[in-house]
């Protein structure tokens, strides 16, 4: 024999439900206020300032976008510890 949920399990289980919703909409909301509040002008003030933080503005010029890395010898020590 199945007992049917108490009064205050489904209240409990609905209130769930609804909490859900509200949160996905919370994080929504906020995602697009840090959005367009801090990492937009941000943006817009980097642009303004020339920075090029993906070394990208020399990709339009002819020949090879190549860059040699910046490495460490490869003794047997800097195997030992990679990063």
């Amino acid at each position: 024999m199945t007992q049917t949920p108490s009064f205050w399990r489904r209240l409990l289980g609905g209130w769930q439900l609804i909490a859900g919703h509200f949160g996905e909409v919370q994080t929504l909301v906020l995602l697009g206020l840090i959005y367009s509040l801090v990492l937009g002008p941000a943006a817009l003030i980097s642009r303004a300032a020339g920075s090029d933080f993906l070394a990208k503005r020399g990709l339009g010029q002819p020949g090879s976008a190549w860059s040699d890395p910046e490495s460490r010898a490869s003794d047997l020590e800097n195997l030992k510890q990679p990063f």
